[in-house]
């Protein structure tokens, strides 16, 4: 390897608990003294392992985008539907609705849209990781990644968090349009009908 005959120049060890890596080796660095060098996976992998983590910046910040334009989709939706119905809500109000029952009316569809969509999403990203995993949908050069094949690990957590996170932002874009719909004044929207 390095043009030295019969000698040893690299001693792998395998531990049972590899986060523990760092630890393990510094211990062998201060048994073996200063003469040699021990380094764990995570040292000499350490570019791979911050691609990984700018990756995962990535995606959190990909999936917030992704996230905003559902929400501006639901608003834009509610305050439609509240310019729509408009004269409907007028006249719920004329007939003895509250204002905070018409409001209620539009958070709850923007809670129902939120939860459909993000339940839809859910099943499909989950059943496409688990084919795309189990199939190997994306393959890759060995020689270049150490990988065949684009592995796809959904976790509960990561799903819990982006559901999490939908149903919170899609509650926030009924705000307006239920604030919108419950000071529609049920005399000026009835004037002229």
């Amino acid at each position: 390897m390095l043009a030295v005959a019969d000698v040893a120049n690299a001693i792998e060890l395998n531990v049972d608990d590899l986060y523990a890596a760092n630890t393990i080796a510094e211990e062998v660095s201060a048994a073996v003294g200063p003469k040699l060098a021990a380094a764990s996976w995570m040292e000499m992998n350490r570019q791979v392992l911050n691609a990984l983590k700018m990756e995962r910046v990535v995606t959190v910040v990909t999936v917030g985008l992704i996230q905003l334009v559902a929400a501006l989709n639901i608003l834009i939706s509610l305050i439609m539907m509240v310019m729509e119905k408009h004269r409907d809500i007028a006249i719920l109000m004329s007939m003895g609705a509250r204002r905070e029952q018409i409001s209620l009316i539009f958070r709850l569809q923007g809670l129902l849209i939120g939860v459909t969509g993000t339940t839809i999403g859910l099943i499909l990203g989950y059943t496409i990781s688990y084919l795309a995993d189990h199939y190997r949908w994306l393959p890759l050069d060995e020689a270049v990644y150490s990988l065949a094949f684009v592995p796809f690990e959904p976790r509960l957590l990561d799903g819990l968090w982006i559901a999490g996170v939908a149903i919170a932002v899609s509650l926030l874009a009924t705000i307006y349009p239920a604030r919108s719909a419950s000071r529609i004044m049920p005399v000026e929207a009835l004037r002229y009908e």
